[in-house]
């Protein structure tokens, strides 16, 4: 287990996820300038940005090792690697309800939210192409949102865009959720990619 903590790099990630969700909260409300090319170019916040760390920096824990040498390993790693993925969620969630609690807002729903949407991408997009290219992919996932998500008049988000909702929206927070759940089984039973 020891190998595999450092492997990780649990201790650091651990902490870099809590600064960012702090960090988060903080500043999270503050409003980014990004063009929309469909709809109404309304909010993008620093809330559906910061939590993308804590996503990449599991992508590159988990990508130190090859995935066929970890998929022969006595060790269940997969299971491990998911365990961390939806532990971090559950942190995560549990600083923001606490931040909600004392008067955040809902910035702070924001934060945990989009942080569940953030690593379930990860866990279902790094089997399929890859750490680094899935790296990639949720770095440009925000971006797409506040260029795509929202709908012509200013008739709401698109389904996909969860980025986009207000942290109090209990349709995006129960998506995010069913998201993390469903990535977090793909994981579990995912195909073994080659390099």
């Amino acid at each position: 287990m020891t190998w595999w903590l450092k492997s990780r790099g649990v201790l650091a990630l651990g902490g870099w996820t809590l600064l960012t969700t702090l960090a988060g909260l903080v500043f999270g409300g503050i409003e980014l300038p990004l063009p929309a090319l469909t709809g109404a170019s309304g909010r993008f916040l620093l809330a559906g940005l910061l939590p993308v760390v804590p996503a990449v920096l599991w992508l590159s824990g988990t990508g130190r090792a090859g995935p066929r040498t970890e998929a022969t390993a006595v060790r269940p790693v997969r299971r491990w690697d998911t365990a961390l993925a939806t532990a971090l969620a559950a942190a995560v969630l549990a600083v923001t309800l606490l931040g909600h609690a004392v008067g955040a807002g809902g910035t702070a729903l924001a934060v945990g939210r989009n942080t569940l949407v953030f690593l379930a991408l990860a866990l279902t997009l790094e089997p399929l192409l890859g750490h680094r290219p899935a790296a990639l992919a949720i770095g440009a996932f925000p971006l797409l949102c506040a260029a795509a998500g929202r709908r012509p008049r200013g008739l709401g988000t698109e389904p996909w865009a969860l980025l986009l909702p207000p942290g109090e929206s209990p349709r995006a927070f129960a998506a995010s959720l069913a998201l993390l759940a469903a990535a977090a089984l793909f994981a579990l039973v995912r195909p073994v990619r080659g390099r």
